[in-house]
């Protein structure tokens, strides 16, 4: 398995998931941007009929792009028999929190289970060539998976808790540090248990110790380094578009709505095309806006960030600021990286 056929599987795998992700998450954008009235709510994204019907349609696209992710890459590896597999381990993954690191493990698993399986069977009788299509490859290709992802998933419950503690642990240091680390680790893994733990731990400061509501700093954070995930993505594909496919540059109009939204599973397909460019240059933009919202005491005091809740934020023009600088560094980094990337020439894409 060399590195050229790898990158032709995950990107049979981003291809196909790329309308759940910018369809789900614009929906789902849509709902809270409609909501902003109701930001301080509990029911924020859900508080009418119209917002509430927008959240579950985009929610349900949203959860089906791992699925979406992982059967498209089982399928470029071993075609129509990987499907099955290949969709329920992606499942597994969102069942079991390991985000789109986990998908795509599946996706890869799955596809290499039926490799073997097909092997194995290589030597079987024609006359049994229904029986490996329709038990051998499904129902030993599913098992097989499942078990595989629950080593995966395995590995997620103790990633959580270390991290959980690991950010207790500096709650009480500089605001500066804890903010850049929250910064980082939501741009990480792009909605995976990374992200997940320090997102959870970003809301769980909004409540003081008699679970009274209050205005938090790191949720503020939180906030703003997340919104610079996505929208460095779409930023460097506006600004750069040479370095990018043509499926990516269509990304683009997406991926400005989630990350201004706090959506950051806009730039999964860009991390996927380029892992070693866009992440980290994502993970250090995010992170400096991380610790510019907490250096500068901002707070929020709602459980998303985004356009959405600016009215809840305690600065509003410095809180821009913040993100607005992270972007740029993010967009920055990325245009170092990718100075020496393959050029895709527009004319051609355009026509």
């Amino acid at each position: 398995m060399n590195g050229k056929k790898i990158y032709q599987h995950l990107m049979t795998g981003v291809s196909h998931f790329l309308p759940f992700v910018i369809g789900g998450g614009i929906l789902t954008a849509l709902a809270f941007l409609l909501d902003m009235g109701n930001a301080a709510e509990a029911t924020f994204g859900a508080s009418t009929p119209l917002t509430a019907w927008l959240l579950n349609i985009g929610g349900l696209a949203m959860d089906l792009m791992l699925p979406i992710l992982a059967g498209y890459i089982a399928y470029s590896i071993a075609d129509r028999p990987a499907l099955l597999p290949g969709i329920v381990g992606g499942l597994l993954a969102l069942e079991g929190e390991s985000g789109f690191l986990g998908a795509i493990a599946a996706g890869f698993i799955a596809g290499y289970i039926i490799i073997l399986l097909k092997k194995v069977t290589k030597k079987l009788p024609r006359t049994l060539e229904g029986i490996k299509t329709l038990l051998i490859f499904p129902i030993g290709g599913l098992l097989l998976a499942a078990l595989a992802m629950l080593l995966v998933n395995m590995v997620v419950t103790p990633i959580n808790i270390g991290l959980t503690s690991m950010l207790t642990a500096l709650s009480n240091t500089s605001a500066i540090v804890i903010g850049a680390i929250i910064g980082i680790m939501l741009a990480s893994d792009m909605g995976g248990p990374i992200n997940k733990t320090a997102y959870l731990f970003a809301v769980a400061t909004l409540t003081d110790a008699a679970g009274n509501p209050v205005p938090s700093i790191i949720m503020a954070a939180a906030g703003s380094s997340a919104m610079v995930v996505s929208t460095s993505c779409a930023v460097a594909a506006t600004l750069l578009p040479r370095k990018f496919s043509p499926n990516l540059r269509a990304a683009k109009v997406g991926a400005y709505i989630m990350g201004l939204a706090f959506f950051v599973e806009g730039a999964i397909p860009y991390v996927i095309a380029k892992p070693k460019k866009i992440l980290p240059a994502l993970c250090i933009g995010a992170g400096v806006t991380g610790a510019i919202t907490a250096g500068l005491g901002i707070t929020l005091s709602a459980p998303i960030g985004g356009l959405e809740t600016l009215p809840l934020v305690s600065n509003i023009p410095l809180y821009f600021l913040s993100f607005i600088i992270g972007t740029a560094v993010a967009v920055f980094i990325i245009y170092i990286l990718t100075r020496n990337d393959e050029e895709y020439t527009l004319e051609k894409d355009e026509a």
